[in-house]
């Protein structure tokens, strides 16, 4: 029991350490930040279990932010997110993903005019803005947070300001079994945002809306795959597009990799042809945080 308590112990106070340390070198002038992230420091420092979130990137501020004036980037805890610990446990903290990813996926689909691009596990609505770029009809963001929904919503008005022509952007505080999932045609977009039993849940819902026709065609596009045998299991569902997708040289030193691996499915009902002739590589899961392309 005593060494149960101690472990508990030290957990907390690694996480009542981190946020705050993330916070100061978010603060650190970006000459500083560049320089820690020089390969010769990294290595040291990365080494250092709470200094291992520093080097996500994530709390830099991300060249996109700089671009448009917008806060999307930063670090928050799964604990953060939900309070309850059950549900925190299923939860993959908030980091944005990286623009490059988002649209090299995105460019796959083909004409994706008028389709509904939903963020599933949102956050502070990076990949709105990126699929605002698109001609989607609507960018629907979901988030069980909503102190993350508000700054995203607040990043979305920024952008209909300074782009009144692009697609509206709406970020929804939700969690999955409250989910509305639009009809017509949709494209789901995720980065990692929970664990298998939640995805499973997500899963549900799409299915019953294909299998009542409401959702006429779907793409599911997974940035970090860590559930994909979830979808592989789907019989309404079939691979469009398997791949590791490099990072931007802009955005390197920004995330956690260099390099992400995606995978996107289509839905059997409006199935476009097969396009992709790797599509069916198979997703190597490292970790609950990390998954490659075989």
């Amino acid at each position: 029991m005593r060494t149960s308590t101690f472990g508990g112990s030290r957990i907390a106070l690694r996480r009542a350490l981190k946020q705050p340390l993330l916070n100061a070198v978010a603060r650190l002038p970006d000459g500083v930040q560049r320089a820690m992230f020089t390969p010769r420091i990294r290595r040291i420092c990365i080494r250092v279990p709470l200094l291992r979130a520093v080097y996500s990137g994530c709390m830099r501020r991300h060249p996109i932010d700089l671009q448009y004036g917008t806060e999307t980037s930063g670090f928050v805890d799964a604990l953060a997110l939900q309070r309850d610990p059950e549900l925190a446990a299923q939860l993959s903290p908030y980091m944005g993903s990286q623009p490059t990813i988002i649209r090299r996926a995105l460019d796959t689909l083909g004409d994706i005019a008028g389709y509904t691009f939903i963020d599933i596990g949102c956050g502070k609505g990076r990949p709105l803005i990126v699929a605002s770029e698109y001609p989607f009809a609507l960018a629907l963001g979901y988030d069980i947070s909503e102190d993350l929904v508000k700054i995203a919503n607040a990043n979305g008005a920024v952008m209909a300001r300074r782009f009144p022509h692009r697609p509206p952007i709406r970020a929804v505080a939700a969690n999955v079994a409250d989910l509305a999932v639009p009809s017509g045609k949709v494209v789901v977009f995720m980065f990692n945002p929970f664990g298998p039993d939640l995805m499973a849940a997500l899963l549900c819902k799409l299915e019953e809306g294909l299998a009542s026709g409401a959702i006429e065609h779907l793409f599911v596009v997974y940035d970090n795959p860590v559930c994909g045998e979830v979808f592989d299991r789907s019989r309404f569902l079939k691979r469009w597009f398997a791949q590791m997708l490099a990072y931007d040289h802009h955005e390197l030193g920004f995330g956690p990799e260099v390099q992400e691996g995606v995978v996107i499915w289509q839905s059997l009902s409006g199935a476009r042809p097969d396009a992709f002739a790797d599509r069916n590589r198979p997703i190597a899961t490292k970790d609950s945080l990390s998954a490659t392309i075989g």
